[in-house]
Order: structure tokens, then sequence, then C-alpha cells
């Protein structure tokens, strides 16, 4: 009688079986395709970490999310995984795949290590006024691609806007899609709070109801920083801000930082910073506007880098003194909704360059100051700022009056920060 030769279950198989045994979704299996390391940022419901794909060795960004932190709004994870599934653009950040466990969501991308725009410009020689133009054009035709859609993004702003590599011609890419929205029809009003302050459009802040416009107003923001280094608006709360802006009179451009810049480029701040939504150019029409088309090339040698530097340093200070007292509460708070049940406990949490557990910031930018003694930081950094003295007594107010107002009005709430307070 002849043998029946019998196969052995496949270790992928059995593991398959253990994890359907443990109330695991079947898409969970494709976790063990992804080395983790250390841990990028944390926000409201999760965290973001580094990773690799084990089968094609791409570091990818991993965003996990607890769906304890959800509260019941799961479809607004799957609504940002089914939106960066169908986009594909080089100039929006790539998507790679997406499962979950019975605890958490897991949402792959492409990894942008080039670093943040500002940050980036930062640490390059020289920038001008023809650099700032192939920013916006790439910016512009991401817009383009999603308005076509009738995708908004709703959150233009310059941590979203990431060098895709640190080669010197690296590409810009658009990224963070947790709060677009794909519109029923190209008129659809959206009412639902969106975007942050210094950034979002009038409309948005007012819930009037906003579209793709939004995006053209917070690009104009965009625009007039990168051009000068501080922010068009001075206005710290929302009724002082549309006091400010209702008129179409907020745009101020300042002799001392302006006078280099082409009048053409003034223009076309002033065309996307119109309070009224339905007078700003669409995406396409910007991107003809004669600033991009012929204008903003004739300007490569005036170095603009030296302005910036003030407005910019400023701003990563600022950011780096709050940002590791908010990172470190946002992982406490996330842990706190786990429990021993939890598939896997330790996975929110903050991990080193090594991906082991640590209690320090990763950031590249962090000094070990600010990560053993965030608050120590904060109060260095408001005191540098209250001796500042600038080269010619009058230039650094304008970049630095934001911050320094900040500083000495804000320690408090950072230091008692939450999520729930941020949101307000």
């Amino acid at each position: 009688m002849a043998e029946v030769e019998t196969k052995r279950p496949s270790s992928s198989h059995l593991k398959n079986i253990l994890h359907k045994l443990g109330g695991q979704p079947d898409s969970y299996s494709r976790k063990e395709n992804y080395t983790f390391g250390k841990t990028l940022g944390a926000g409201s419901f999760g965290i973001v970490r580094y990773a690799r794909d084990n089968n094609t060795n791409e570091e990818v960004a991993v965003k996990i999310i607890l769906k304890k932190a959800l509260k019941g709004n799961e479809s607004m994870i799957l609504d940002e995984m089914k939106l960066l599934e169908t986009l594909h653009n080089p100039h929006i950040v790539g998507f790679r795949d997406w499962f979950e466990s019975k605890d958490k969501f897991y949402l792959v991308t492409q990894l942008a290590t080039g670093g943040e725009l500002f940050d980036r410009i930062v640490q390059q020689g020289k920038f001008t006024e023809h650099d700032a133009s192939l920013v916006i054009i790439q910016i512009l035709e991401a817009l383009k691609y999603l308005h076509d859609k009738d995708i908004v993004h709703r959150d233009i702003k310059p941590e979203n806007i990431l060098y895709l590599n640190e080669d010197k011609e690296s590409p810009v890419v658009l990224a963070d899609f947790g709060i677009a929205k794909r519109l029923q029809n190209p008129q659809e009003k959206l009412t639902s709070s969106a975007g942050s302050f210094g950034y979002a459009a009038p409309e948005v802040i007012l819930g009037t109801g906003h579209g793709k416009p939004c995006d053209i107003w917070s690009l104009g923001v965009v625009t007039y920083t990168l051009l000068c280094g501080y922010s068009p608006f001075r206005s710290e709360n929302v009724q002082d801000f549309i006091n400010e802006v209702k008129h179409n009179n907020a745009v101020i451009f300042h002799a001392d930082y302006w006078k280099d810049v082409s009048k053409d480029a003034r223009r076309f701040i002033i065309k996307a910073l119109q309070f009224n939504p339905e007078n700003r150019p669409t995406a396409d029409q910007l991107l003809n506007d004669p600033w991009l088309v012929s204008i903003a090339q004739k300007y490569k040698e005036c170095d603009l880098l030296p302005n910036l530097k003030e407005g910019f340093d400023a701003k990563a200070k600022f950011k780096q003194a709050i940002e590791v007292v908010k990172l470190n509460n946002r992982i406490k708070n996330l842990k706190s909704l786990q429990t021993e049940e939890d598939d896997d406990p330790n996975e929110i949490n903050l991990f080193n360059e090594r991906g082991s557990i640590n209690h320090d910031i990763p950031s590249k930018t962090a000094t070990k100051d600010s990560q053993q003694q965030p608050l120590e930081n904060w109060d260095k950094f408001s005191n540098s700022l209250n001796n500042f003295e600038s080269r010619d007594g009058s230039k650094a107010s304008l970049a630095f009056v934001q911050l320094v107002k900040a500083a000495t009005k804000n320690k408090e709430r950072v230091e008692k920060f939450n999520e729930e307070d941020e949101e307000k």
C-alpha cells in the first residue's frame, strides 16, 4: 500500500492560524514584512515610526493608530487610507500599504528623509527667490493634482512640506493627509474644523464653509514666509486675525526684508491671500502666473538666506523647546489607553535610533539639554529672546515679536500641555 505523503504547514500558515485564534484580522500577518525602528513623531491618535520593508529594503514611515484613541471614529482613518491609495504624484508622499491588528491600524507610506522645508533651507548655503519659486511650483503641482480630483488637503503648512531625500536637487513632497477630504462635488463646502492657526484660511476659522480655495490661502502664507522668514499676520487670536484680514489690507511687505524681492512675487502672494475665497485663483491659474513662469528665474543671485535664518532659526528653537514636552505627553496619554491585553503594549513608546525604548526625544535637531530638561531649555530660549539684540535694531522685531509673546504667555500652557487643549 502506497504511503500517503503529508505536507507540513508552513511557518507563515501557522502564524496566520495563531493570529486568528488570537482574534487578529487577516491583514495583521503583513506586519511581519516590516522591521520597526525609531519613533519619528506622535499625535492625538498614535505615533509614527521608522521601518524597513523586509522584502524591498525600502525605508518607510509607519503611522500606528490606537483604535481606542479614535473613540468610534475609525472611519476617519479608513478614509485616509482609501484616499492615499488613489494618489500617485511625484510631489505627494507615496502610499505603500496598510494593515490592522485588533487594537491598532498601521498606515505605511514613503519616508521623506530630506527634512522639513524650513529646516532644509536653513542648512543651505544660499537661498534665492528663484529657489523659492521652484518649491512653490512643486506644491502647486501637488495641489492641482488633488484639486482636479476634488480633494482638499486642508493642512498646507511648512511642517507638511518635506524634501524627499538629501540630494541637492531633491523634489519636495506634500505629506499628512489626516484631515484631507474628497468633495462630493466641486462646489461642496466643508464646515468641519481643519488646518493650523496662522495658515488656515478665514472661512475655515469662521466655519462658514470651505473648499479648494482654503489650500490656496495656506499656500500664500507659506510663500510669504518662504521669502522673508516671518508670518504675514501679527494676530494671536481668531477675532484679531479676522479683523486683520477681512479688508484685504493685512499683507505688509516691510522694506528691509522685501527690497530684494520682485514685485511679481508680492502680486502672487496678494492674489492667494484674498479674504473672499471666490476671488482666489485656482492652483492651475497660479501655475501660469508670470512670477512662476518667467520672472522668478531672473532672481538667482540675491541671497535671501541671512534674513530668512533670523526667523527660521527662532522658529526652530521655539519648536524644539515645546515639542519635547508635547511628544512625551502625547505618548503618555496614548499609553494610558492601552491594557495588558493589547497585542503589543510596548509598541506605542519613545524609541531611539536603534529602536530600543528610551526617554529622549527622537529628533535629529534635539540637543542633550532639551532631551533631559525640556523646561529648562524653554527658560533658556525665553531668556535668549529677551536678551536678543538685532544687527540694526529693527529687523529682528519683525521676525521675533510673535515668538517673544508666545514664550512669555504660553510657558504655563506648555508645562501643562495636553492634546485636548491644543485642539481647542
